[in-house]
């Protein structure tokens, strides 16, 4: 694969001063226990260089790692050297070895042993164990966060910025598979690391240093309007939920745990559990969702912006006719965290707020879709304009996301125009898409249906899609390939009128890549 990442940026980093003391920093790795830092890459490195400033008023304090701290990684690097690395089979039976033998002793005590939990605690210095013992084959994890926010974000944005193919996250449950993703990220570090011929040193100074300016340097436009609400639930003070939300200004950004579904722009409704039970604030989603491997929850979101509001309380949520007919009273918001608000019932905690003096101005608000008048359309042009493209852009996708009438071979040199394409990689033969929209003008019947049904599946099969969007002035059908197919009667109907709240949001997932 090739990198995105101009090898001139990378030599003009490594001829700066701050490349060069970035990569001296990361070169005194091997004397972890003088440096409490080492603990922390992703903050140490900038704390040594920005002390070197001058002006800077950042004193670099070298002090020594914790000796509970240096024993775990010597353990952990003692262990480690005893196992070969040199291909992914072996990585993975150490990695394994390591959290399930119970031969990795982390004090005095006969049962504190290393195992699973413990490693994805504490990655950071787990990790800096198994780097110091194979440096060509592992990384130290620097993303694990010393508080809020969490850094995976930042992680995610250097590997897409770099053309770094990250590995997937395992499920939830599968703790063991989430550990495991710390080799199969080393691995993809490291081929980096030889694709563009660094040192072990370089390799952590462009990941740690340049990486993160890098990504920060790139503009970001202001926060998209809102698609959806979400409810956000707060445990209160026995694990300082509300004590970092009292803490929070609206510059500050902190993680939490959501629905991958989460998007840039989205509103969010914070609900604490205690001291009182009730309506804290409005807060923003500033990244969209993601799977953070070491994050207990998985699903992890980063917020921001809070808004305070007057405070609702739980009694009040119950006793309103919209919100309190919702499953998440029903469940009294419990274990309801990261669960989307219908527009109704976003309306009806905005309806509350007016009530208490909030001034609804100043909120963000979900968009009025209004509804197109079908006599408006009279080709299929503008069912495209007037119907598709709008949907897609409440999705979340843009016009650089899409690809319109798309010169697709089908054999014989005989060419053929998918209306939309989107997710588009590769190049013919090995071009592929993620999604396919075919646009009639009308399908009165199910044999016009049906028609642009094969129609779409033959390009999509032909292109690897996994979904497929079918649109008329009549209404839309969606397909997902199951079992290396598509399936006319598997296809879910939908008016456009229909298209909002569960609908749109399960609608998001199928079309938008990586989902």
């Amino acid at each position: 694969m090739a990198s995105q990442l101009n090898p001139l940026v990378l030599e003009l980093y490594f001829g700066s001063l701050a490349g060069e003391q970035a990569t001296q920093y990361f070169a005194t790795l091997s004397a972890f226990g003088e440096r409490v830092q080492h603990e922390w890459p992703r903050y140490g490195v900038f704390d040594y260089t920005l002390s070197l400033e001058e002006g800077s008023g950042i004193e670099w304090k070298a002090e020594p790692l914790p000796e509970e701290s240096v024993r775990v990684v010597q353990a952990v690097k003692d262990y480690a050297s005893q196992f070969p690395t040199s291909s992914p089979e072996q990585v993975e039976a150490l990695l394994k070895a390591l959290v399930t033998q119970g031969q990795v002793q982390l004090s005095d005590e006969a049962d504190d042993v290393l195992d699973t939990a413990w490693a994805m605690e504490d990655v950071q210095l787990v990790s800096l164990g198994l780097h110091l013992a194979h440096p060509d084959t592992f990384v130290p994890y620097g993303f694990k966060t010393m508080g809020f926010p969490g850094l995976h974000q930042e992680l995610l944005q250097i590997a897409a910025a770099f053309d770094i193919p990250l590995p997937v996250v395992a499920a939830k449950n599968d703790t063991l598979g989430r550990w495991l993703y710390f080799g199969q990220f080393s691995a993809a570090l490291q081929a980096f690391r030889q694709r563009h011929d660094l040192t072990v040193p370089g390799l952590l100074a462009v990941l740690y240093h340049f990486g993160p300016l890098y990504v920060q340097s790139e503009a970001r436009d202001e926060l998209p309007a809102p698609r959806h609400a979400w409810l956000l639930v707060g445990n209160g003070k026995q694990d300082n939920d509300y004590g970092a939300l009292e803490a929070m200004t609206p510059e500050d950004v902190t993680h939490w745990q959501g629905s991958l579904d989460m998007q840039r722009g989205d509103v969010c409704v914070m609900y604490v559990r205690s001291p009182v039970k009730e309506v804290h604030s409005l807060l923003r989603v500033m990244e969209d969702a993601y799977v953070d491997p070491f994050f207990h929850y998985k699903h992890a979101v980063q917020i921001g912006e809070i808004q305070r509001v007057p405070r609702i309380p739980f009694q009040a949520l119950k006793a309103d006719p919209v919100f309190g007919a919702s499953s998440h009273i029903g469940r009294n918001l419990q274990g309801t965290s990261g669960q989307m608000l219908s527009s109704a019932e976003y309306n009806a905690v905005l309806n509350l707020l007016a009530t208490r003096g909030l001034d609804l101005s100043k909120v963000p608000r979900l968009a009025e879709h209004a509804e197109t008048d079908l006599t408006d359309l009279s080709n299929e042009r503008d069912v495209e304009v007037k119907l598709v493209e709008p949907l897609l852009r409440r999705l979340g996708l843009t016009e650089k996301d899409w690809i319109r009438q798309l010169p697709v071979r089908m054999g014989r040199g005989e060419r053929n125009y998918p209306d939309y394409a989107i997710g588009v990689t590769g190049t013919h033969p090995e071009q592929r898409v993620h999604a396919l929209v075919e646009v009639k003008y009308r399908a009165s019947g199910e044999l016009a249906w049906k028609d642009a049904f094969q129609q779409a599946m033959s390009y999509g099969m032909r292109l690897g899609a996994q979904t497929l969007l079918l649109a008329a002035a009549d209404g839309v059908r969606f397909y997902q390939r199951r079992h290396d197919q598509f399936t006319f009667e598997s296809g879910e109907e939908r008016a456009w009128s229909e298209l909002r709240d569960d609908v749109l949001l399960r609608l998001g997932r199928m079309v938008i890549p990586g989902r």
